[in-house]
C-alpha cells in the first residue's frame, strides 16, 4: 500500500474534515468534548493525523504524549466505514509504529472483553483485541478503570520498562490532558489478583474478611471443619489479594450425590473493590479451579431479591440461570426467590437443574454457629 500516508493536520482542519466523521463513528461516552482536544493540542500534547488513500482521507488517528521519546497514548484509531475490511487500518498503525519508533512506546486501551452488554459487543471487542495483538501489541498485567469503564491495556515498545514505570507515565498523560483532578476521581488501577487456598496459616484473615462480606452468613464452621479434617466432602475455599491487601473470597464445594456438578460457595468482594473487575478475575480463577477437578459443571444458588446487585454480573458471566423451587427447604427461603446459576465446564452444554433438593436452609442454618466459634477463638468480639 505505498499509495497510504499518515498526514499530521491542525484543529480547525480537524474541524473541517474529521469532526463529523469523528461524532458519527465513536459513542457519545467514548468520545472527548471538542474544547479538550483543542487544548490538549495547543499544548502539544497532541497529534492529530489524516489516514490518506490515493490522497483521500480514508480514516485518523488521534495520539497523545507529554515527554519527548516517552511513551505514547492512541487515543483513536477509526476507518471510514467504506473503506473497512481492506487493511488499511493494519497499514495505518504499522506506519504509524515506524514513525514512533524513537519513542518508549505506543499504548492503547481495549473495553475488556468479557464485560459488554451482550455477545455481540464481546465478540467485537475480541475483534479488537486480535487486531492490535496480531501487530505486535502486548497485554499489560492490569486493567484499568477510566470514567466507569474497564479496560485492558496493551503496550507496543521493544524496551523492557518496569510497569509500575509504564503506569506513571500513562497517567502523567491522562492528568496533563483532563485534568489532575478528574483523574484522581474517574481512574483506578486494577492489579492482578493473587490467590491463597484456604489453611491454618490464615483462617482467622479469611473468616473475618468473609464476614464483613457476608454478615448474615458466616462460613467459619465450614473453613474449620475443613482444615481439621472433620469435614469429608469436597471443599476448597480461597482469599484473593490486591498485593498484600485481602479483597475477596470464593470456594468450591460438592453435594455426593450430584457428582457431575460442583458448587461456587461464598464468592464475594469487598465493597469497596466492587465494579472495578476484580469479581470478574475472582470468579475466573474459580472456574479454572473448577476444571481441574473433572466435573461438567459449576453451579451456585443466590436470591434475586435478597442479593439483586449480583444477578447482572451472574447472567453476564454464567451459561444459564433458573429459579429454584422444592418443597423440603424451609418456606421461609422462597421470599428471596432463590435462582441457580451454571456455567459448563467442558466441551457439554449445561443442563437445567431443574429443582432437584441442596439443602440451602442447612447453609442458612450454620450462621450462628459459625458466628460463636469466631467469638470463642478471638477472631470477633
Amino acid at each position: 500500500m505505498e499509495d497510504m500516508k499518515l498526514k499530521d493536520i491542525g484543529i480547525d482542519k480537524f474541524k473541517e474534515d474529521i469532526y463529523s466523521y469523528y461524532l458519527k463513528i465513536f459513542p457519545e461516552d467514548e468520545r472527548k468534548p471538542l474544547e479538550l482536544l483543542q487544548s490538549s493540542y495547543e499544548k502539544h500534547y497532541t497529534r492529530i493525523i489524516e489516514i490518506l488513500y490515493k490522497n483521500e482521507i480514508i480514516g485518523f488517528m488521534i495520539l497523545n504524549k507529554v515527554k519527548d521519546k516517552g511513551y505514547a497514548v492512541l487515543d483513536y484509531l477509526a476507518i471510514l466505514p467504506q473503506y473497512r475490511n481492506n487493511k488499511f487500518g493494519t497499514k495505518a498503525l504499522q506506519i504509524l509504529l515506524e514513525q514512533e519508533r524513537e519513542n518508549s512506546g505506543i499504548f492503547i486501551e481495549i473495553e475488556k472483553v468479557g464485560l459488554g452488554k451482550n455477545i455481540e459487543e464481546n465478540l467485537l471487542r475480541e475483534k479488537r483485541k486480535n487486531f492490535y495483538e496480531k501487530i505486535g501489541f502486548k497485554k499489560l498485567n492490569f486493567d484499568l478503570f477510566l470514567f466507569d469503564v474497564i479496560y485492558t491495556p496493551y503496550l507496543f515498545s521493544n524496551i523492557k520498562d518496569d510497569e509500575s514505570m509504564i503506569i506513571d507515565e500513562i497517567l502523567n498523560i491522562y492528568e496533563s490532558i483532563s485534568g489532575k483532578e478528574r483523574i484522581k476521581q474517574n481512574c483506578k488501577i486494577i492489579k492482578k489478583l493473587r490467590f491463597e487456598e484456604i489453611s491454618k496459616d490464615n483462617i482467622k484473615v479469611v473468616a473475618k474478611l468473609q464476614y464483613e462480606i457476608f454478615p448474615n452468613s458466616s462460613a467459619y464452621s465450614v473453613y474449620k471443619s475443613k482444615i481439621t479434617g472433620e469435614r469429608k466432602d469436597l471443599y476448597i475455599g480461597y482469599i484473593a489479594y490486591m498485593e498484600d491487601i485481602p479483597v475477596g473470597v470464593t470456594g468450591i464445594y460438592e453435594i455426593p450425590e450430584y457428582s457431575d456438578t460442583v458448587w461456587l460457595s461464598w464468592f464475594g468482594i469487598k465493597k469497596e473493590y466492587r465494579k472495578l473487575g476484580y469479581g470478574k478475575q475472582i470468579l475466573d480463577y474459580t472456574i479454572e479451579m473448577a476444571k481441574t477437578l473433572n466435573k461438567k459443571y459449576l453451579r451456585l444458588y443466590t436470591f434475586e431479591i435478597w442479593n439483586s446487585e449480583a444477578q447482572v454480573f451472574y447472567k453476564r458471566n454464567m451459561d444459564l440461570g433458573e429459579y429454584y423451587y422444592n418443597e423440603k427447604e424451609h418456606k421461609d427461603i422462597f421470599e428471596g426467590k432463590p435462582k441457580i446459576f451454571s456455567i459448563s465446564l467442558c466441551d457439554e452444554k449445561v443442563e437445567l437443574w431443574n429443582n432437584k433438593f441442596i439443602n440451602i436452609s442447612e447453609d442458612e442454618d450454620s450462621h450462628e454457629k459459625s458466628v460463636i466459634m469466631m467469638k470463642e477463638d478471638g477472631i470477633i468480639d
